[in-house]
């Protein structure tokens, strides 16, 4: 990637060195029915497999954290490799604001959310692993760093055990400034694919203190999109209603608080739905569950497989054609999703879950 003249720097040269957080062996996926169903269908992602990449922390100062732009900076040069889904134009207009008030604190704070932090998924996967480490090894003054919060990131910081005074809300518009900054892969997105040991005792750490009660026959659950314009499905709503009429309940998890999402994906025996920040609700689900995941043919993205394979759940990737070339994460399907076959596949897939696990 080029980037524009702005003397931006990387995190290791601004931190000079890092810290190893874990490095996660390569897994494939535990597919249900050894990946054949009985007209031939196979899962997608067979030969997947998540990644190595070592995950790191990195400390620098002093340090600039300019939250419109959710991007670092090191004596006022653009930290790039802080860049998460944001042109590169960004890093010109962090060094065209460094002439602006900047708020000083004389205290370590920790990146604790990404540029879309909003999203449900990134903030499973970026802030609530990121947040497990910074309580298992931040220390007592450190400040962790989030946005404006909605009920349910307040809901999520509460039951992962973040008291009050640990947390610091920073706001677009403002500048801070840092004695010192920590920075983890977490919040960059490098985790995404890995089968990673911290993401997955976070997960645990939220399961335990939500404290569910188990349902001996587990649920079958059907995650609706409902009103989200990404990848909107022209016949979702007839989809939804064949779902039901299999015995799957019809869910819409942003109409839910946290707990309630928590505790019943944590009673699941099956989960299907579409690719979307729905679907990182199996982040809760217990060992073994099943995970049918709808996967749009022009965004095949592997990483709830990686969800998956790291909690120990089962899982089918069903590709739906959309008619839409090429490849991207928001446009809606041009063409109807194929009901009957989707719907033969989780019959068969249902009468598995009830009989294994």
């Amino acid at each position: 990637m080029a980037f524009p003249p702005t003397n931006a720097v990387s995190l290791f040269t601004a931190a000079g060195k890092r810290g190893l957080l874990e490095v996660s062996r390569p897994h494939g996926g535990a597919f249900t029915r050894d990946t054949l169903l009985q007209d031939g269908a196979q899962s997608l992602f067979q030969a997947w497999r998540t990644d190595s990449t070592p995950l790191y922390r990195h400390t620098f100062g002093p340090a600039v954290f300019d939250a419109g732009l959710t991007l670092f900076g090191w004596h006022n040069k653009p930290l790039h490799d802080t860049l998460y889904t944001q042109p590169a134009a960004v890093l010109e207009q962090f060094v065209a604001r460094g002439h602006g008030t900047v708020e000083h604190y004389p205290l370590t704070a920790w990146a604790g959310f990404d540029h879309w932090s909003a999203n449900y998924y990134h903030w499973v996967a970026h802030t609530l692993p990121a947040l497990r480490y910074f309580l298992d090894h931040g220390g007592d003054t450190d400040v962790f760093l989030l946005p404006p919060l909605t009920p349910w990131q307040e809901d999520s910081l509460a039951l992962a055990g973040l008291e009050p005074q640990r947390r610091m809300i920073v706001h677009p518009g403002t500048r801070y400034g840092f004695e010192r900054m920590v920075y983890t892969d977490f919040i960059r997105g490098k985790a995404d694919f890995t089968s990673s040991t911290i993401a997955r005792t976070a997960y645990r750490a939220l399961c335990s203190a939500t404290n569910p009660a188990p349902l001996p026959a587990g649920r079958f659950i059907f995650i609706d999109r409902g009103t989200a314009p990404n990848r909107h499905v022209p016949n979702g709503a007839a989809l939804a209603a064949a779902f039901m009429q299999l015995g799957f309940e019809r869910v819409y998890p942003e109409r839910l608080s946290l707990r309630e999402q928590i505790t019943l994906f944590a009673q699941a025996r099956m989960v299907a739905g579409f690719l979307g920040a729905g679907l990182a609700n199996i982040a809760w689900c217990q060992k073994d569950t099943l995970v049918y995941e709808l996967v749009p043919s022009h965004h095949q993205n592997p990483c709830f497989l990686a969800m998956c394979i790291q909690g120990g759940l089962r899982y089918w990737g069903e590709l739906v054609q959309t008619g839409v070339p090429g490849q991207d994460h928001t446009s809606p399907a041009t063409v109807a999703a194929d009901t009957s076959r989707i719907i033969r596949h989780a019959r068969e897939l249902m009468q598995h879950a009830m009989h294994t696990g």
